[in-house]
C-alpha cells in the first residue's frame, strides 16, 4: 500500500488494500461514482455514462465532473476534480487521451478507490500509446487502485443497478457474470442477453486489459454471492498458466464457460519436428481449457446456451437423455445431436414404457424419445415429463414441442411446466431443458415456481449445451490432482548438458548420443540405433542384433527419414540388409545429401504405433502431444496436448482421447497394451519438458505400444535444444 494513500481509503482508522478484494469491491459495486468528462454534448462518451448511471437507477451518489461546471443532465457539473467529496469508490475517466494522466493524478489526489477509462488510443494504437499506457499502469499501482481499461466500453452490476458504460441496453438481473475484451462486441452481447432473457450479475469490458484482467475478475466472482456462472470472451490472454490455475480451482465452485476468438490464425507454426507443427496456437488453447475445466463455447450463442443451461439447471449426474416430444422429426434430430456430443438415449425401461402406454394412444412410440404423436396435449406432456423425469434410467430431459394448432400452445406450454412442477415436487432435481417451436416462446426461459427452465429454438442447441454441462459436471466431481514428480530422474544432469550444448552449439538437435543419455536419464526407454558404415559391417551387426532388423538412413541433412525414402523394414537376412544398406546409399545420392551411413534397429512388432512429443509455445510454454504416430502422424492429425507439468488424469485423457484407445485395449484377438507404462512414459516426457525448458521440440515417434508387463520400445527420437 503507498504511504500517501488518503485516510479515506481507511476502516476504523486502519488501511485499506485497495489492490486487493476492497479495490475490486469498489470497482465493481461502488457506493459513489465520479464521472470525469461528462459534457453538455449527448453524444459524448463520457454523458453517455452518465446518462446511462442515472437512467439504470443506481442507488449511490453520482457526480459529473465538466471543466465549464455548470449543469449536466439537470444536475450540478464539479468543475475540478478537487472539488469531488473524498473517497468516491469509482471514477470514470472520460476525457481526451492528451488528458488522461492528468485526470488520473487529481483522481488519486481526491482519494477516488478505482478507475474505469473509457477513453481510447492507448496501447492498441501503437508505440506512443503503448508508452502511454505503461505510464497510466505504473501511477495506478503506485496508488495501490485498482483500474478497467483503458479503450473500453464500462461495466454494469445489476445488483446495485449500475451502468457505468455507454451501452444503452441494460440486462435483466442474473446469475451470469460475462467479461468481454471486446468494446464493440460487448455491445451486442448485451442486446443478446436482453433478448435471450439470460440474467446477468456483472458485465465487465476489460479493453486493453492494462491492470484488472480476465485473471482478476476469475478471482472475485469466484467469491462472489451474486455469480453462478463466469463467462468470457477471450481474444488474447496475458498469463495463460496463472489463468490456467485460477480456473483449475476456482472452476470447482462455479462453471467458467469461455469463447476464445482467432481459431483459423494460428496454423503455420514454422518447425521441423512433428509435434511442434500440430501444437498450433488454438491447438493449446483447448488443452489449456480441457486441463483446468474451462468450458469452450465456439459462438457467443452457444456460450449463451451453455450459460443459461447451468445458471438454471443443476448438473446432471450422468449422460443419460430422455426426449419427449410431440414430433418424429425434431425427436430423430435430438437423438442424433445428443449421439454425436457424447450423451447416451437408450431405451426405456419395462416400467418406464408401460406406464407411459398407460395414458398415450397406440401410435406413440413410448420408447426413448417418447413420440407422443401430432395430437398430444397437456394432459399428455404433464404425465410424460413426471415419468420420463422419475425414470432411474435417466439423467436428464429434453421436452420438444411443435405446434400443430397454435391455438393449444399456451395449454400445451401450461402442461409442460405442470409436468416439471410434479417431478420436482417428487424430488427430482434432474436438469430439464425445452425446445418450443412456437411464436414468442422460442429461446425465452419458463418459469416453473421459483425455477426457470431454459429453451431453445432447436434441439441441436439444448443437445450441445447439455453435453458440456455434463462434460463439466464430470470434470467437477474427479479429485483435484498435483503434477506428478518421479523421484528417480536426473534433473541437474540433464539440465547442465543441455544448457553446454546450447552454450556450445546453438540451437541444435541432439547428437544419438546425447539423445541417449538425456532420456536415459529420465527413465525413458529408447531402442538406441547401432550406426553401421558399409554393407558388410551391417550385415554381421544385424546378425548380432538379431533379425529381423529396420535399416535407415544416416544423414545429418535430414530431419524426418521418410521424407526421402529413408527407411527399410522388416530386413530378415544378411542379403536383406546389405542391399537395403545399398539402396539407402544410392538414395542420398540421388538427392545430393551426405550419407553417413545406415543406422540399424531391432524390427519390433507390438499393438500401435504413437507418438510422444513436446513443443515450447512462445506464449503458453511447453506442451506435451500424445496420439497415433508412424508416418501418418501429420495427416491423421490424432494428436491431443496438454500443458506441463501434467496430473495423473492428464496422462489418462490423453491417452483416452487418442483414436487409438480402442486398439490400446485389445482388439481382433490382439493382446491390449501397457497402459500403465504409457502413462508413465507421458508422466517422464512431461517432467523432462518441464524441469529442461531449453528443450524447445521432442519427438519419440514411432513409440510402440507393447502387450500389458512389456512396457513400450521407443524407436525414433528427435530433441532439439537452444536458448529460451
Amino acid at each position: 500500500m503507498n504511504a500517501n494513500v488518503s485516510d479515506d481509503r481507511a476502516v476504523d482508522g486502519r488501511a485499506v488494500d485497495l489492490t486487493g478484494r476492497a479495490g475490486m469491491d469498489a470497482l465493481l459495486a461502488p457506493k459513489s461514482v465520479a464521472v470525469i468528462g461528462a459534457s453538455r454534448d449527448a453524444s459524448g462518451l463520457g454523458r453517455r455514462v452518465f446518462d446511462s448511471l442515472l437512467a439504470g437507477g443506481f442507488q449511490g451518489e453520482v457526480y459529473a465532473v465538466n471543466a465549464a461546471g455548470g449543469q449536466i443532465a439537470g444536475r450540478p457539473a464539479l468543475a475540478r476534480i478537487a472539488d469531488l467529496p473524498r473517497g468516491v469508490d469509482l471514477a470514470v475517466i472520460a476525457v481526451p487521451r492528451d488528458r488522461v494522466l492528468a485526470a488520473v493524478d487529481e483522481a488519486i489526489a481526491a482519494g477516488v478507490r478505482a478507475l474505469l477509462v473509457i477513453t481510447a488510443g492507448f496501447a492498441e494504437s501503437g508505440a506512443e500509446g503503448r508508452d502511454l499506457q505503461n505510464t497510466l499502469v505504473a501511477r495506478v499501482r503506485a496508488a495501490g487502485i485498482r483500474m478497467v481499461g483503458p479503450n473500453c466500453l464500462g461495466l454494469i452490476n445489476t445488483a446495485v443497478a449500475l451502468n457505468a458504460s455507454f451501452s444503452p441496453v441494460f440486462p435483466p438481473a442474473g446469475r451470469v457474470a460475462l467479461s468481454s475484451q471486446s468494446g464493440a462486441l460487448g455491445l451486442t452481447i448485451l442486446a443478446l442477453a436482453k433478448e435471450r432473457g439470460l440474467g446477468l450479475s456483472t458485465f465487465v469490458s476489460v479493453g486493453n486489459k492494462a491492470d484488472v484482467s480476465s485473471n482478476d475478475l476469475l478471482e472475485y466472482w469466484a467469491s462472489d454471492p451474486e455469480t453462478d456462472v463466469i463467462t468470457l470472451y477471450l481474444e488474447s490472454f496475458g498469463n495463460p498458466r496463472k489463468f490456467a490455475d485460477i480456473a483449475r480451482t476456482r472452476g470447482r465452485r462455479k462453471p467458467i464457460i469461455a469463447v476464445k476468438s482467432g481459431r483459423t490464425r494460428a496454423g503455420g507454426r514454422a518447425a521441423s519436428s512433428h509435434t511442434a507443427a500440430l501444437a498450433a496456437t488454438d491447438t493449446v488453447v483447448d488443452a489449456l481449457f480441457e486441463a483446468s475445466g474451462v468450458i469452450r463455447a465456439d459462438t457467443i450463442d452457444e456460450m449463451f446456451d451453455i450459460a443459461a443451461c447451468l445458471s438454471l439447471q443443476p448438473l446432471p449426474e450422468g449422460r443419460r437423455v430422455a426426449i419427449v416430444t410431440n414430433a418424429g422429426g425434431p425427436g430423430i434430430l435430438a437423438v442424433d445431436a445428443c449421439e454425436r456430443a457424447g450423451l447416451s438415449v437408450s431405451e426405456f425401461s419395462t416400467e418406464t414404457r408401460a406406464a407411459l402406454a398407460a395414458f398415450l394412444p397406440a401410435a406413440a412410440s413410448v420408447g426413448n424419445p417418447v413420440d407422443m404423436v401430432a395430437s398430444a396435449g397437456e394432459d399428455a406432456y404433464c404425465r410424460a415429463i413426471t415419468v420420463a423425469l422419475g425414470a432411474a434410467e435417466t439423467d436428464a430431459l429434453i421436452v420438444i414441442y411443435t405446434p400443430v394448432d397454435p391455438a393449444h400452445s399456451a395449454a400445451v406450454v401450461n402442461g409442460i411446466t405442470r409436468g416439471i412442477a410434479s417431478a420436482r415436487s417428487a424430488g427430482c432435481r434432474k436438469p430439464v431443458l425445452a425446445c418450443l417451436q412456437t411464436d414468442g416462446l422460442r429461446a425465452t426461459p419458463l418459469t416453473v415456481n421459483q425455477e426457470r427452465i431454459p429453451a431453445f429454438t432447436f434441439p441441436e442447441n439444448a443437445a450441445r449445451a447439455l453435453s458440456k454441462a455434463a462434460a463439466y459436471a464430470e470434470w467437477r466431481r474427479a479429485p483435484l490432482e498435483s503434477p506428478v514428480r518421479c523421484d528417480d530422474v536426473l534433473m541437474e544432469q540433464t539440465a547442465r548438458l543441455c544448457r553446454q550444448i546450447v552454450a556450445a552449439r546453438g540451437t541444435t538437435w541432439l547428437t544419438n548420443e546425447e539423445l541417449q543419455e538425456v532420456l536415459g536419464s529420465y527413465g525413458i526407454l529408447f531402442t538406441a540405433p547401432v550406426l553401421v558404415t558399409d554393407a558388410d559391417s551391417a550385415a554381421l551387426r544385424a546378425a548380432e542384433i538379431g533379425f529381423p532388423v529396420v535399416g535407415k538412413l544416416a544423414s545429418k541433412a535430414i530431419v524426418h527419414k521418410t521424407d526421402v525414402d529413408g527407411v527399410r523394414v522388416d530386413l530378415r537376412t544378411g542379403a536383406d540388409v546389405c542391399a537395403a544398406f545399398t539402396e539407402l546409399a544410392a538414395a542420398a545420392a540421388d538427392r545430393q545429401l551426405p550419407c553417413d551411413g545406415m543406422w540399424l534397429q531391432p524390427m519390433i512388432g507390438g499393438c500401435v504405433e504413437l507418438m510422444v512429443g513436446v513443443a515450447h509455445d512462445a506464449l503458453f510454454g511447453p506442451v506435451i502431444g500424445f496420439g497415433r504416430g508412424g508416418t501418418a502422424v501429420e495427416t491423421e492429425r490424432d494428436v491431443h496436448f496438454r500443458l506441463v507439468p501434467i496430473t495423473g488424469q492428464d496422462a489418462d485423457a490423453l491417452i483416452h482421447e487418442t483414436r487409438a484407445w480402442p486398439q490400446l485395449q485389445g482388439f481382433r484377438g490382439r493382446p491390449a497394451a501397457d497402459i500403465a507404462a504409457l502413462r508413465d512414459l507421458l508422466q517422464r516426457v512431461a517432467q523432462l519438458a518441464a524441469d529442461v525448458p531449453e528443450i524447445l521440440e521432442m519427438d519419440l515417434n514411432p513409440v510402440i505400444a507393447l502387450p500389458a508387463g512389456h512396457r513400450y520400445a521407443v524407436v525414433d527420437a528427435r530433441i532439439r535444444v537452444g536458448a529460451v
